[in-house]
């Protein structure tokens, strides 16, 4: 009982430290327990990609609440660390950004740098690749102009027609080059979902000014969506991590004010709707904010209808575990048994998913059954996701 009321303290401390730092936090006053476990927290906040905003925080109470002082020069450094590669990834953006638009591309930044302008001190958001979305029509011609300006790249990925993005790996930053955004396995939701990018990446894209110049980013309806699909597939297909629910909450802070409140909702009950996501979307408003701070108003098509299951996701997310558990290295090499393998996993996959989100995990088994059809209909040798 003592170690769990331990760690009940540390986490209820860490969502304090989390919405001061993202500037949600109704409430100034944070109270540190005596008997302090740091290192414990420290671990919570490098899991979760959000050390240097933890760190920074900790840093500003009263000395007497502050951490020894051999881990706050650990925090310090964390901090250092997270200015540094931003800026260093801000020098791989500029070349890569300047050499697409000479070569008559417009490219889209995507996640990362994009995201971390929201933030109240923008570099201690943590970043790991530098997303650019270029779409279908231009990857080709994107990877040669990317290869030509990253001479010195340890790594040339070849741009297959098929892959989601392009990769181009340097020293200390990789470039991802997208193709399409996110993948969907069922015909019919990547078709909605292609009507969707185009709007919001090709059509009705958003300059936003910084010191390198004027930079694009996705149509905020969009970017939101996106932001979303793209952490539930990190859920559903890896583990999702609290930097993306910060992403998330402060991308509808910016965006969603009271004029464009229900123009925002009606986009995304629509396509949420649509896509199987409507459910798992109202497991993610709960905790943005019962957790991270949004206030209800705020926070498009929230409920507090779900909130047993999504304490479940957040259980989840908190421990850092993933669903699908299709390793394609364990596989075996004879194709019958292989795809044997890989339907049993899904349906494996789709039963524990039923335990947060019955509908998407109904969906999950439909999306299985729907691609085997769509392959054997189209050819074998058809990627799932064209």
């Amino acid at each position: 009982m003592i170690i769990l009321n331990t760690i009940l303290q540390i986490e209820q401390l860490y969502w304090k430290l989390i919405r001061q730092a993202i500037g949600l936090s109704r409430s100034c006053d944070i109270e540190i327990p005596a008997e302090m476990d740091w290192q414990a927290l420290l671990h919570i906040a490098q899991r979760q990609g959000t050390a240097p905003l933890v760190c920074d925080v900790l840093l500003q109470v009263p000395e007497n609440m502050r951490p020894p002082k051999s881990l706050q020069a650990q925090m310090k450094m964390l901090s250092a660390q997270s200015m540094m590669l931003q800026e260093q990834q801000r020098i791989v953006l500029r070349r890569a950004i300047t050499a697409l638009q000479a070569g008559g591309i417009t490219p889209v930044l995507l996640k990362g740098l994009c995201l971390a302008q929201n933030y109240p001190k923008p570099w201690l958001r943590t970043c790991g690749d530098v997303d650019i979305y270029v779409g279908k029509d231009a990857y080709h011609k994107g990877a040669a102009l990317l290869r030509e300006a990253f001479p010195e790249a340890a790594l040339f990925e070849e741009e297959k027609d098929y892959y989601k993005h392009y990769n181009l790996t340097l020293d200390t930053t990789a470039i991802e080059m997208h193709r399409v955004s996110a993948i969907f396995t069922h015909p019919k939701d990547a078709g909605l979902y292609d009507v969707l990018e185009r709007d919001g990446l090709q059509q009705h894209i958003v300059p936003f000014a910084n010191d390198e110049g004027a930079w694009n980013e996705p149509e905020p309806k969009f970017n939101i969506l996106f932001c979303f699909i793209h952490s539930w597939d990190h859920f559903v297909t890896e583990s999702a991590n609290v930097r993306q629910l910060c992403d998330l909450a402060l991308l509808i802070r910016k965006y969603n004010h009271h004029d464009n409140h229900r123009e925002l909702a009606d986009y995304l009950y629509a396509n949420l709707k649509a896509l199987h996501m409507l459910q798992a979307w109202q497991l993610y408003a709960y905790i943005l904010v019962n957790y991270i701070g949004l206030s209800k108003s705020q926070c498009p098509l929230y409920t507090d209808s779900c909130a047993k299951r999504a304490e479940r996701v957040l259980r989840h997310v908190m421990d850092g575990r993933q669903i699908t558990t299709d390793k394609k290295e364990i596989a075996p090499s004879n194709i019958i048994f292989r795809k044997l393998y890989t339907l049993r996993e899904r349906l494996k996959s789709a039963r524990v998913m039923a335990y947060y989100d019955p509908r998407f995990a109904r969906h999950m088994v439909a999306t299985t059954f729907a691609q085997s059809y769509h392959r054997f209909k189209i050819g074998e040798n058809t990627r799932k996701w064209e």
